[in-house]
């Protein structure tokens, strides 16, 4: 499978064990924290099961959209906006549009985040200062996507895709900024000129 499809499983697919047990009201605050954000940047690093790694910065504003910007040597750019996922190889100058609604950021630039949706199973675990949110499909072997929150301060910290092949996907955020101005230009991919 090459890089870039195993890149859009971060886009496409809707463990820390321990001994703590589930409790609602941590999905209730992380559902919260996702509801209550304006706008936030962060930087990123990407890394895959299959030693694939990619670094970058995220840019989200909610109601608006987001944009993965990485930095080289990988091409991609990818932003959301309206109803579309953009995904563009800069060097190629491809760009592929894909429908919003069939990614799990539909869920999270919603007015209403939820945590729990239907068709999954959700569940919560506290360990270490790192409150985990693991959302499995009721379908067999689709893979699963992990949310992992910081306890103090409360915020979004990494995510975790493992996907129906097994490809394990760990996307890592750091120096979070928030409540930041985000042009509409920001979520606008790049011009693509194929001559």
């Amino acid at each position: 499978m090459s890089i870039k499809l195993k890149i859009l499983f971060i886009f496409f697919l809707t463990f820390i064990i321990s001994e703590a047990s589930f409790s609602k009201n941590d999905i209730n605050k992380a559902e919260n924290w996702l509801n209550n954000i304006d706008s936030m940047t962060a930087d990123f690093i990407q890394v895959s099961s299959d030693g694939g790694a990619a670094e970058g910065k995220i840019y989200i504003k909610k109601n608006h959209g987001f944009r993965f910007e990485y930095l080289p040597p990988s091409p991609l750019l990818i932003v959301g906006r309206g109803n579309w996922v953009i995904v563009q190889d800069l060097i190629e100058k491809t760009s592929n549009n894909y429908p919003l609604y069939q990614t799990p950021f539909s869920r999270f630039l919603s007015d209403n985040v939820s945590l729990r949706p239907e068709g999954f199973n959700t569940d919560s675990t506290i360990k270490n200062g790192i409150l985990a949110i693991k959302i499995i499909s009721d379908e067999k072997n689709s893979g699963f996507l992990q949310l992992d929150f910081s306890t103090d301060p409360f915020q979004l910290r990494r995510w975790v895709i493992i996907d129906q092949l097994g490809t394990k996907i760990v996307v890592t955020l750091q120096n979070h900024k928030y409540n930041i101005d985000l042009p509409a230009s920001t979520f606008r991919g790049m011009p693509i000129n194929t001559n």
